[in-house]
């Protein structure tokens, strides 16, 4: 199996050191073989919702907790701002 590990690190955003990149090129394919046999199990007499809970959304009042002279401060301390917001990296961004 043929793993670019440069290219799933950059779409990881992770940064990896040249020995944590050796060792993930030697362990990864015996982490997705061994994942890979999960394919393998009969789950055809397990009830989809057999796993469901009684549990419920818990919702709450969206209520303003910052003043607004505090909410200014929070977003000046912040690395990037945009208009007034803090700017954070894309999810998706390459």
């Amino acid at each position: 199996m043929d793993i670019d590990i440069n290219r799933l690190a950059t779409l990881a955003k992770l940064q990896l050191t040249d020995d944590e990149k050796a060792m993930l090129e030697r362990q990864l394919p015996d982490i997705l073989d061994y994942v890979s046999k999960l394919q393998e199990v009969d789950t055809s007499g397990v009830d989809a919702k057999a796993y469901l809970t009684d549990a419920v959304n818990v919702l709450r009042e969206d209520v303003i907790t910052l003043t607004r002279e505090e909410r200014d401060a929070v977003v000046a301390a912040f690395p990037k701002q945009v208009g007034g917001a803090m700017e954070v990296p894309g999810v998706f961004a390459e």
